[in-house]
């Protein structure tokens, strides 16, 4: 009775609402949690704002409105309610609180909301998400979440290429990465070159991948993290050795090349420690913390963004190959695109079955190896 009184006269009590008890401790987390662990900056009105414009998830003639200065709900295109702003965009309680409200009205209007209002929080959740940046994700259940790990049955193969040079194909980082690529390497003593094929990598383990590029560079930074505002930088170095001892490595990529296989590629790049040939990368160079809602559900949200060694961001933007192969058919002359020289423009594209990248590295060992060698040619392939 008291809280249809306040909105009769357009005010907001925020005292007395209908809204479970664990709905409002759900939203509380959301409002608390994921402003804190965002990585860009984001205010409790803003996440608000974000999840209550979720609520056409359960039934799409229900829309909230924003005028700046008061939340409106309206169903069937008829305004419900109109009820104002906290005064402060960061008080918690008093979005909780109006977010109740708001929800309560869309259940006693809408048969949809009113079927599903046990959740609610999960469904504008989901669509808030999706509003933040294209690597938040959210699981309303752990089997979902299970759901969207990786799942190659191989993630890791190893084989000679042309007689000397070792073939390493990586399909994902896990904890066993570092120890494949280790006994690979140590059962082919006698090779003149590596080629690591990072095609297809949708990344997995950033600490397994940190690993890996450990064990080609020699007292180097391999990447950084950058928190909220650019704050909390974590740096990440190798340590001394390079297991190869300064033997040719070349990397391959495509548009599918991905996260912490993005990071590996940068910084054996630019640290002058190989050649990069294929397309340029997907740009996922982000990290993720994971939110455990009271409700059982979990958001991930992005919390830091990865730098190379040089500073430069990864995420949106990805990694450029020093030879580009980009449309590039089976069968052109391999010598002339090489003398064709590095970083032209290129673009993403699948190129995880060419041969023609593979016939690319395989010759580029032996051109670092000084068994061949090039003049520039500007003529077209």
């Amino acid at each position: 009775m008291i809280r249809k009184f306040c909105l009769l006269l357009g005010l907001f009590c925020g005292t007395v609402f209908s809204a479970k008890a664990a709905d409002l401790e759900v939203l509380r987390e959301i409002y608390t949690l994921v402003p804190l662990n965002y990585v860009q900056p984001l205010s409790v009105e803003d996440m608000a704002v974000r999840l209550l414009k979720g609520i056409d998830q359960v039934d799409k003639k229900l829309k909230v409105g924003n005028d700046g200065k008061r939340m409106s709900l309206y169903y069937k295109g008829r305004l419900l309610r109109s009820v104002s702003k906290p005064s402060d965009p960061n008080d918690v309680e008093a979005w909780v609180d109006l977010s109740a409200v708001l929800m309560d009205l869309a259940a006693e209007n809408s048969p949809l909301a009113a079927k599903h209002d046990f959740e609610l929080p999960d469904l504008m959740m989901q669509s808030a998400v999706k509003t933040l940046d294209k690597d938040s994700k959210f699981y309303s259940n752990p089997e979902e979440m299970k759901g969207k790990r990786l799942k190659y049955k191989r993630k890791f193969a190893a084989r000679l290429e042309d007689g000397d040079k070792l073939y390493l194909k990586i399909l994902a980082f896990n904890n066993s990465t570092e120890k494949d690529v280790t006994e690979a390497i140590r059962n082919y003593p006698d090779v003149q070159g590596v080629i690591l094929d990072l095609r297809g990598n949708p990344g997995g383990s950033l600490e397994a991948a940190i690993a890996l590029a450990d064990l080609f560079l020699d007292n180097s930074i391999i990447a950084s993290s950058h928190g909220k505002n650019n704050k909390d930088v974590v740096f990440y170095h190798s340590k001394e050795g390079d297991v190869l001892n300064g033997l040719p490595l070349v990397v391959l990529t495509d548009g599918k090349t991905a996260s912490s296989a993005e990071v590996v590629t940068a910084a054996l790049q630019q640290q002058s420690r190989a050649k990069v040939v294929g397309t340029q990368t997907f740009g996922k160079g982000s990290s993720q913390s994971l939110i455990s809602l009271s409700s059982g559900s979990t958001a991930s949200i992005t919390s830091a963004y990865f730098y190379t060694p040089s500073g430069d961001k990864l995420d949106g933007k990805g990694v450029a190959p020093n030879y580009c192969t980009y449309e590039m058919p089976e069968g052109k002359n391999i010598e002339r695109f090489l003398a064709l020289g590095e970083f032209r423009p290129c673009f993403k594209e699948n190129r995880e079955d060419s041969g023609f990248d593979l016939a690319v590295a395989e010759a580029l060992i032996d051109q670092l190896n000084g068994k061949i060698t090039h003049k520039k040619d500007d003529n077209s392939l």
